[in-house]
């Protein structure tokens, strides 16, 4: 009985070191593929990471509201060092004293999706260090026949230069997007106005693939 323990005992961290070698190997690979430009690699593991996001929960100190958008997230084009994701944001409102009120709007909504998309982009995607990032936020307007649209409202370019310096649990979402490339509009109101972005870099993710 003790031989035989021994033996499972051996296979079994055997087995254990297999897989572990496995791993890391494997992302060894992937890491080589990232360093020689392989676009479609980057656009891989992105993906991954987003579908991971989209089934994991809140985070403690991140609004459900706020992870909701992390969540909406889209992959939009991904070259050997630039991602850009696309999100959406709406004003939240709560019941208070029995009336509906605002209680941020869009624009402020906008604002914190696309600082947390940055920096989950930049070093939480396992594997990648992407040199820079683009975060596109819509909001839903209404147009003149009534019907809902998005238009964009916020566009951000972060590189990570820019990025690794900054003090993320500190400043405001505001405050750490004005160290990056950004841009949105807003109207005498305070509310946000549909703003133009500049074209997208790269190709939709699997293109290249459906060509081939």
């Amino acid at each position: 009985m003790i031989i035989l323990g021994t033996v499972l005992g051996l296979a079994f961290f055997l087995f254990v070191g297999w897989i572990i070698s496995t791993e890391m190997f494997q992302q060894r690979a992937w890491r080589r593929r990232v360093a020689s430009g392989d676009h479609e690699i980057v656009e891989a593991l992105i993906l991954e990471a987003m579908a991971a996001w989209r089934s994991a929960r809140p985070p403690r100190d991140v609004p459900a509201n706020l992870w909701a958008g992390v969540q909406r997230a889209e992959l939009a084009a991904a070259t050997a060092d630039l991602a850009v994701v696309q999100s959406s944001a709406e004003g939240e409102f709560r019941t208070v004293e029995g009336r509906r009120e605002q209680v941020s709007s869009a624009l402020d909504e906008a604002l914190a999706l696309a600082a947390r998309l940055v920096e989950m982009m930049l070093y939480d995607v396992p594997n990648l260090s992407l040199g820079s990032v683009r975060v596109d936020v819509y909001s839903t307007f209404t147009a003149d026949g009534g019907a809902a649209l998005q238009r964009p409202i916020l566009t951000t370019t972060a590189h990570r230069a820019g990025a690794d310096g900054i003090d993320w649990d500190e400043l405001a979402p505001a405050e750490v997007l004005a160290r990056f490339e950004t841009a949105w509009e807003a109207t005498g109101s305070g509310l946000a106005a549909p703003i133009a972005l500049s074209p997208i870099p790269g190709s939709p993710p699997g293109r290249d693939r459906e060509a081939s």
